[in-house]
């Protein structure tokens, strides 16, 4: 039974390795197509031939079994282990390698290749809001009062990044700097995700950091819980369940720490499953606990919705001292986000994009949604175009077929070839324009019920169908449809994406299954598009 023992390889070793390969074999072997002997170097790579069959240069034209050559097994080497004196010529894919300007290229547009803050810490053309939010965690800490802020903004702005950066570099678990003349405060014992955070005046205090991302939350009521899961080290078998259950837990420690507690697509926390009001309640609790002078908690929520602060928080007719701070981050702009892709890529030796494919790519996406990450992923796919049609040229010019030199860079072509993959029918606007008048009437009425009741996102379809037959009460323009036609529009509507049709529980003292709908697209775009029509102008304005 033949064994394959597996050794180290190292790139740098390259023509070392094809020598060694040519003394063992006796014979010189010429270099196969699908290797690069550019600079000297021989990278053997695996080729995929058209029959699927996996070549590589051990089994090109060589059925010889292992060790026919003159070279023995070691029989103190035990199969899979690592020699560190024998180099290994194991087959490569056929890629450029990870160390190439594509790989590195694309590596640096991924969305979690990391943040990419300028040395004071701010993200590139948000340095307003970089200094709004450390002012505000400046503030609070050092006053050990507790306080909230409110980040929200379109998708893809910024938001949670420029938290990260900030929680990276001011939140650290040793203080190198600062006053010398100020002693260190210690960190309460029973806490978890304990740091300093360094007033700019040199102040130091001792924080507890928890920073939560609630889009896998389902019941809104555990958000408590899991904050005080996050923070103590010894938690208590009984679990927190209240908003009053983590305010005596913060309670005990308001001598000595500052809590900092972070909650990302906090937005998630109301548009949840439940069919009750304590969604947003737990909205209402959340910002009334960082309000409390009897506890140190400074609150940071992040959220896509622009107007959660003025549909929830609004309704709760607080004095203005007790509503949160806002800091708002509008979509980019296409200067915006070719500044930040061309400092990006400024760390690379050679940029393989055409200066023009970029501004044209930022352009088309800034006027859709001004979302960075999509101009990000359609770059990124740019790239793979390019290695793509390398690796086409390479096959075809082993028979011949080609003699051009291939594409070197990213060009406008490459970037518009791509480009409608990641921007067709993904908007409100696009997906509204399909609808006829019927459809839209009916999608108007269900997202102007999800405005109207701010503590039910969502209803079942029979509710759906009575708040459309009210919706087009006294409307002489329009007739409402029967309850089957209702029905069969509503099935249309989740095809073309625009609402969302599932299964929960109804409401009063019979909880039984039902098939609940509620709206899934962008109430500014829909008000834009529906606004052709004065018809359904003026009932959507209504």
């Amino acid at each position: 039974m033949r064994q394959c023992w597996q050794l180290p390889f190292d790139a740098k070793d390259d023509q070392r390795l094809m020598a060694t390969s040519t003394v063992l074999s006796g014979t010189k072997r010429a270099l196969l197509s699908f290797e690069d002997g550019s600079n000297g170097l021989c990278t053997p790579k695996r080729l995929k031939s058209v029959s699927g069959m996996v070549m590589t240069p051990e089994s090109e034209g060589d059925d010889t079994p292992q060790g026919a050559h003159g070279v023995q097994p070691n029989p103190f080497m035990t199969p899979c282990s690592p020699s560190p004196s024998v180099d290994s010529a194991s087959p490569r894919r056929l890629v450029f390698g990870k160390e190439s300007i594509y790989s590195r290229t694309k590596a640096l547009l991924q969305r979690s290749s990391g943040v990419f803050a300028q040395q004071d810490g701010s993200l590139t053309t948000r340095e307003a809001q970089f200094s709004r939010i450390s002012d505000f965690l400046d503030r609070g800490i050092a006053s050990h009062t507790s306080d909230s802020l409110y980040i929200t903004g379109p998708p893809g702005t910024g938001k949670t990044a420029q938290v990260e950066a900030i929680i990276r570099d001011r939140f650290v678990p040793l203080v190198l700097g600062g006053s010398k003349s100020l002693a260190l405060p210690r960190h309460a014992s029973g806490l978890l995700n304990t740091s300093f955070y360094e007033i700019p005046n040199g102040q130091v205090e001792s924080v507890a950091i928890s920073s939560i991302n609630c889009i896998a939350i389902n019941d809104p009521s555990t958000i408590f819980n899991k904050i005080y899961m996050s923070l103590a080290k010894h938690p208590e078998s009984r679990s927190v369940r209240t908003m009053s259950d983590l305010q005596r837990f913060m309670e005990s420690y308001s001598k000595t720490t500052t809590f900092c507690v972070v909650l990302d697509e906090m937005d998630k926390l109301v548009h949840s499953s439940l069919q009750d009001t304590s969604s947003t309640r737990t909205i209402f609790e959340l910002f009334l606990l960082a309000k409390l002078p009897s506890i140190r908690l400074v609150l940071v929520g992040i959220a896509n919705s622009l107007d959660m602060k003025d549909r929830f928080l609004s309704r709760l007719n607080l004095r203005r001292d007790l509503m949160p701070q806002t800091v708002v981050f509008q979509p980019y702009t296409s200067d915006e986000m070719y500044d930040i892709v061309m400092k990006r890529l400024s760390s690379l030796k050679e940029c393989i994009f055409n200066p023009i494919a970029v501004k044209y790519a930022a352009r088309k996406c800034s006027g859709n949604t001004g979302d960075l990450r999509k101009l990000f992923d359609v770059l990124r796919s740019s790239v793979e175009v390019v290695e793509l049609e390398r690796i086409a040229f390479k096959i075809r010019g082993q028979d011949g077929e080609m003699n051009n030199s291939p594409p070197s860079k990213v060009s406008l072509q490459h970037v518009a070839k791509v480009f409608s993959q990641f921007m067709s029918n993904t908007s409100t606007k696009s997906r509204v324009h399909k609808l006829n008048m019927q459809q839209r009437t009916i999608l108007c009425a269900i997202v102007h019920r999800e405005k109207v009741d701010i503590f039910q996102t969502h209803c079942s379809l029979d509710e759906a169908y009575d708040y459309y037959v009210r919706f087009l009460k006294n409307k002489e323009t329009l007739t409402p449809l029967k309850r089957n036609e209702f029905l069969e529009i509503c099935n249309a509507l989740e095809t073309c994406g625009v609402v969302n049709i599932f299964q929960g529980r109804s409401h009063g003292k019979t909880k039984h299954i039902v098939k609940l709908i509620k709206a899934c697209v962008d109430e500014k775009e829909l008000e834009q598009e529906v606004g052709k029509f004065d018809i359904l102008k003026r009932i959507i304005a209504s």
